[in-house]
C-alpha cells in the first residue's frame, strides 16, 4: 500500500497529526491544511528545510530546489527560478503553450500507433519548448526519456529506506570502490551535470526568439554560475516533465469516467469560444467549467501525493507536541486534498462541480477559488512549487483544446485500483486504461490539422 494511503488510515486512528521514528528518524506527518499551514507557512523561517540525503547529494541534490537544503544557494536560486516563472513572466509563454496543445491533441487523434502514455508524453514538450525553446532537440523521444529517467534517480534516491547508508551514515566513509551506490551516484552527477549544461548553452544560443526560459536565465544578474542556471532549467523540466503528463492522464480517465463532466465542458467551450477557432488564454476568464476541472483533478489525483519533507531547523512546539531539531514534517497531500470536512462526504470523488456556484448567467467559480487553488497539490510556505503557473496554464489550455476537438470514451478500459503498490518513489501512478478520441464535431478534424501544419510544417 502506498505511504499516502498507509498515512491517511493512521489519521483516522490517531488524528491529524501523526508522530512516527522510522529506523532513528523523527517524523511528523502532517494530514489537515491546518496543521500544515501552520507549520509550513505561518512558521515557514523554521521549517524550510530539507531532509538530507546522502545518495541524493552525490546526485546533485545541492542544485535542485525541491531537494538542496535551506540556505544562501538555494534562496538565490528559488529568487532566479521566481524571476522567470513568475505570474506576469509566464504569460510570455502562452503562445508557446497554446501551440503545444493543438500538437498534443493532434497527436492524441491522429497517432494511432501509440499508447496513450505515449502520446501524453508529448505534453512534456511543452515545458521544454518554455524552457528550452520552440526548435528544441529535448523534444525528441530519447531526450525526453533521458531526462524522465533523471526524475526517477532522485525521486527513487529520496525514497525512504532506499539506501543502507541513510540508515547507516557511516557508511558514507567508505571509499568508492567498497561502495557502489557512492561511485554510481558520482558517476551520474558528472552524466547529469554535462547533459544540462549542454541543453542550458544549446539553448541560448540557438533560441532565435529570444523569449525562452533558459535566456530569461541567462540574463538574469544574480551570482549564480552558469551551471547552477543549467540545474535549475534541468529541474524546472524534469519536475514538470513527470507531474503534467501524470495530470493528464487523470484527467482523460476522468472524462471517460464522467461524460457528463465532459459534456458540460463541452457546451460551454461550444458557447464561448465556437468551433472555428482553437481555444486560448484570452477565454480563460469566461470558461469556469474548464477551470474547475482542473483544480478538480489537480485535487483527486495529486501527481506527488506526498510533499517532500520540510525539516525543522530548531526545537518547536504544537498543540503540546514536542518537535525536536531535525525533524522531518510530511504534508499529505492525498489525505488534505481528499478531506470531507472541506470538500464534502463525496471527496473521494471526482466532481468539478464543488468549485462552482450557479448564476442567472450559469457556472461560475465561487469566490473563495477565483484566486485559491483549491487543493494542496503544489506544497507549502517557501517550498511550494516555484512553477504553479506556468503548469496550471500548461493544464488549463491543454484540457481546453482537447475537449474542444475530441470526445472521449472508454475502449476496453481497467479502473486503476486506488491501493495499487506504486514505483520506488514519490509519484502516484498514471492509471491503467484504454480510450478512444473521436473528433467531436464535423471539421474538427480539419481544423486541428490546418493549426498543425502552420505551428509545425513538414511533419506527421
Amino acid at each position: 500500500m502506498p505511504l499516502w494511503l498507509v498515512f491517511d488510515k493512521l489519521k483516522d486512528e490517531y488524528g491529524p497529526v501523526v508522530y512516527l521514528n522510522m529506523m532513528g528518524q523523527d517524523i511528523v506527518v502532517l494530514n489537515t491544511k491546518a496543521s500544515a499551514t501552520e507549520l509550513l507557512e505561518r512558521r515557514s523561517s523554521i521549517y524550510s528545510d530539507r531532509p538530507r540525503g546522502i545518495v541524493a547529494e552525490y546526485l546533485g541534490s545541492h542544485l535542485t530546489l525541491p531537494f538542496a537544503r535551506y540556505g544562501k544557494l538555494w534562496q538565490v536560486m528559488r529568487r532566479a527560478s521566481h524571476a522567470v516563472l513568475n505570474t506576469r513572466v509566464s504569460n510570455q509563454y502562452q503562445s508557446v503553450q497554446t501551440d503545444e496543445a493543438v500538437l498534443l491533441t493532434h497527436s492524441l487523434l491522429c497517432d494511432t500507433s501509440s499508447s496513450i502514455r505515449a502520446k501524453l508524453n508529448r505534453s512534456a514538450t511543452t515545458i521544454i519548448s518554455v524552457v528550452y525553446g520552440k526548435q528544441s532537440e529535448l523534444q525528441a523521444p530519447d531526450a525526453l526519456q533521458t531526462l524522465s529517467n533523471i526524475a526517477h534517480r532522485f525521486t527513487n534516491a529520496m525514497y525512504p529506506g532506499a539506501y543502507a547508508v541513510e540508515i547507516l551514515p557511516i557508511l558514507d566513509y567508505l571509499p568508492a570502490p567498497l561502495a557502489t551506490w557512492k561511485r554510481d551516484a558520482k558517476r551520474d552527477f558528472k552524466k547529469i551535470s554535462y547533459i544540462l549544461r549542454r541543453y542550458f548553452d544549446d539553448a541560448v544560443k540557438n533560441d532565435t526568439q529570444r523569449s525562452s526560459l533558459c535566456v530569461n536565465l541567462s540574463e538574469d544578474q544574480s551570482e549564480l554560475t552558469s551551471v547552477e542556471k543549467s540545474w535549475i532549467a534541468g529541474t524546472i523540466s524534469i519536475a514538470a516533465l513527470e507531474t503534467t503528463s501524470n495530470t493528464l492522464s487523470f484527467f482523460i480517465y476522468a472524462m471517460t469516467l464522467h461524460p457528463n463532466v465532459q459534456q458540460q465542458a463541452q457546451n460551454e467551450l461550444d458557447r464561448v469560444v465556437g468551433r472555428s477557432r482553437n481555444p486560448t488564454f484570452s477565454d480563460m476568464p469566461h470558461l469556469p467549467y474548464v477551470r474547475a476541472i482542473v483544480k478538480e483533478v489537480l485535487r483527486w489525483q495529486p501527481a506527488i501525493p506526498l510533499a517532500v519533507p520540510h525539516v525543522s531547523l530548531k526545537d518547536d512546539w504544537y498543540e503540546n507536541y514536542f518537535i525536536p531539531k531535525g525533524t522531518s514534517c510530511i504534508a499529505n497531500v492525498w489525505s488534505m486534498n481528499r478531506d470531507k470536512d472541506v470538500y464534502g462526504p463525496d471527496a473521494d470523488q471526482f466532481r468539478p462541480e464543488r468549485f462552482l456556484e450557479l448564476s442567472d448567467k450559469g457556472f461560475m467559480l465561487r469566490g473563495e477559488y477565483e484566486a485559491d487553488d483549491g487543493h494542496y497539490t503544489y506544497g507549502f510556505g517557501r517550498r511550494v512549487c516555484v512553477g504553479k503557473h506556468v503548469a496550471d496554464n500548461a493544464l488549463f489550455i491543454n484540457i481546453c483544446t482537447t475537449l474542444w476537438a475530441l470526445w472521449v470514451e472508454p475502449d476496453n478500459f481497467y479502473k486503476p485500483v486506488e491501493n495499487r503498490v506504486p514505483l520506488k518513489d514519490l509519484l502516484n501512478p498514471s492509471p491503467d486504461f484504454q480510450c478512444r478520441f473521436i473528433p467531436r464535431f464535423p471539421g474538427a478534424e480539419v481544423v486541428l490539422q490546418s493549426l498543425h501544419d502552420y505551428i509545425a510544417p513538414g511533419t506527421n
